[in-house]
């Protein structure tokens, strides 16, 4: 009789197991978001738990140069690329022009910095690492690169 009962609780006991594991890593999951500490700490939580050397930093950005208007009697100089080094004006020599698509980030949104010893370790895998980023990262940030220091 008891070997009967055990047999019909198994199968409860085994999808009981199933549920506690999904929902434990279902709650870490909502525990973390897009947010550049909290992509970190995903990070570092699986590759590198005791140091915690995985970092994100921006992705490069060139700073537009602002076109004053008439009214506003502030004037910057655009120099040619054929008159660098013989301008007088004291400014940068010389200021470009850039349009808004070249005002944006250029490339990368963001750059997962991870340092050698980690990427050389056991545990590393840059598919896993890419896996992890995808799925915490912000939908609207679409481009990033992993540097490997």
């Amino acid at each position: 009789m008891l070997a009967w009962l055990q047999a019909l609780v198994s199968p409860v006991a085994y999808l009981y197991g199933l549920f506690s594991t999904n929902r434990t890593n279902n709650l870490y999951w909502l525990n973390h978001s897009g947010q550049v500490t909290k992509l970190q700490g995903a990070l570092n939580d699986v590759f590198d738990n005791g140091l915690r050397r995985i970092t994100i930093s921006d992705g490069p950005y060139d700073d537009p140069v602002y076109l004053y208007l008439d009214d506003e009697e502030k004037v910057v100089y655009i120099d040619l690329d054929s008159e660098i080094g013989t301008s007088v004006i004291p400014m940068p020599d010389p200021v470009p022009l850039w349009t808004d698509g070249e005002t944006e980030l250029l490339g990368v949104e963001f750059i997962v910095n991870v340092p050698s010893a980690v990427a050389g370790a056991a545990g590393y895998d840059l598919a896993r690492l890419k896996a992890i980023v995808d799925k915490y990262r912000l939908v609207s940030k679409k481009n990033y690169s992993i540097n490997v220091y």
